[in-house]
């Protein structure tokens, strides 16, 4: 239900309801390299505390942007891809940092480059006939386990909670190319 703008302000509140949902999107982008930068300076004995709260309004962002755009009647097909490109973006920036440092496997970014590569050709020309089995639940859970993995990173080695041991962390980076390959599976599968 679209809310009604203050008189007098009709054109401003029509152009920012218009794009509030894709200017929240965007934040992603423009905080990706801010955050890696954080998270660099906090390896060389800055807060980690900056690239945490960096990580939380990113995060914030991405659970909002869509809700904002249905509230205001805005959603679309560009939006939606802006918001993947912003969520990849993000991610690849995230993960090819920390690999970059030594918290991360070089394979991560790499994996999760490769399954959202497939998704995007996907998303562009869709398969002949649905899949058996939806590559787009696994796809899906695998963006989540993404930011989590984003998350506990920033947790564990950059604000040096160190709650997790190394043999965790490496646990859930072995999963990324695992849950990565199934949807990409599963997408090839849906091709034949």
């Amino acid at each position: 239900m679209r809310q009604p703008c203050a008189a007098g302000t009709g054109a401003v509140c029509s152009g920012v309801r218009r794009h509030a949902a894709n200017l929240v999107t965007l934040l992603r982008v423009v905080l990706a390299p801010l955050f890696a930068l954080a998270v660099v300076a906090a390896e060389r004995g800055a807060s980690g505390w900056i690239a945490a709260a960096l990580f939380a309004i990113v995060a914030y962002s991405d659970t909002v942007d869509g809700r904002i755009a249905r509230r205001f009647g805005t959603a679309s097909t560009a939006g939606r891809a802006l918001d993947h490109g912003a969520d990849i973006t993000f991610l690849l920036t995230a993960l090819g940092t920390y690999a970059w440092i030594g918290a991360a496997p070089w394979w991560v970014p790499v994996a999760v480059a490769g399954a959202f590569a497939l998704y995007a050709v996907d998303w562009r020309w869709p398969p002949p006939r649905p899949p058996r089995w939806s590559a787009d639940r696994v796809g899906h859970a695998g963006g989540v386990a993404n930011w989590v993995l984003v998350g506990v990173l920033v947790g564990n080695r950059t604000v040096g909670l160190g709650w997790l041991p190394p043999a965790v962390i490496l646990a859930l980076c072995a999963a990324v190319p695992v849950y990565s390959g199934i949807a990409i599976a599963g997408r090839l599968a849906a091709r034949r």
